[in-house]
């Protein structure tokens, strides 16, 4: 008889034990949570067309990992990284949208959306952001846009217009208004040392292309009424 019973209780066990030890193990399992957006907040909501808007997202993941955020609007351009970017909106009126997603190491994704609305402006201007690559992260508050008339004038320094930049860290925005129409070329300077002169340490870049030694200033082409847009990278003067 008690063989018979032992017999009957061997398989049960063998099959017990195997199932027991998989749920504690599922139990000891990190189950991964998908990141929460909690807010998107856009500032001004309404811009003139070609003008710009700070987007901020604030987003928090149970597990603690490091979130990346993107931003694909439906139209205009992004400017920037990380949870605070600006949306240069596009040049003609209307309501847009931009699609913001935020993801975790493991994939896990949600997403989220925030709109801007347009206006026709009627402007001839120039507006745009001046930032650091994204490893850098210098304070451009306080810079100076600069722009002229030939590549000649600004060896020369005879700026025909300047504006001081909106905001701080590595990526400021900037607008120049009222720009007659024509043909011009750009850049942003900050002077680190308040010496009134470019001089190794001040932040500088330009709109083109090429380095500190050989510059090449792409042009800006200001066409009646409309909002041009120009992006500088700026670097640390060597």
């Amino acid at each position: 008889m008690m063989k018979k019973f032992l017999n009957i209780l061997l398989p049960v066990v063998s099959f017990l034990v195997p199932a027991a030890m998989l749920f504690i193990f599922s139990c000891n399992e990190k189950v991964e949570t998908v990141p929460v957006i909690d807010s998107i907040t856009i500032a001004p909501d309404t811009v003139a067309a070609g003008g710009i808007a700070l987007i901020v997202v604030s987003a928090t993941d149970q597990d603690g990992d490091e979130l990346v955020f993107s931003f694909s609007p439906q139209a205009g351009k992004i400017s920037g990284y990380g949870d605070s970017v600006y949306w240069l909106a596009p040049t003609k009126g209307g309501l847009y949208k931009t699609i913001v997603r935020v993801t975790d190491p493991s994939g896990n994704q949600t997403s989220d959306s925030i709109r801007l609305f347009v206006l026709n402006s009627g402007k001839s201007e120039i507006v745009g952001t001046a930032s650091f690559p994204e490893d850098i992260v210098f304070d451009l508050s306080l810079a100076k846009v600069r722009i002229y008339t030939s590549i000649a004038a600004r060896a020369a320094g005879q700026a025909v217009d300047s504006t001081n930049v909106f905001g701080f860290g590595p990526i400021v925005s900037y607008r120049l208004p009222l720009v007659t129409p024509g043909t011009y070329y750009l850049d942003v300077w900050k002077d680190m040392d308040n010496s009134l002169t470019q001089s190794s340490g001040d932040f500088l870049g330009w709109y083109g292309s090429g380095d500190f030694a050989a510059p090449v200033l792409k042009p800006v082409v200001v066409q009646d009424s409309i909002s041009s847009q120009v992006q500088v990278q700026m670097n640390v003067m060597p």
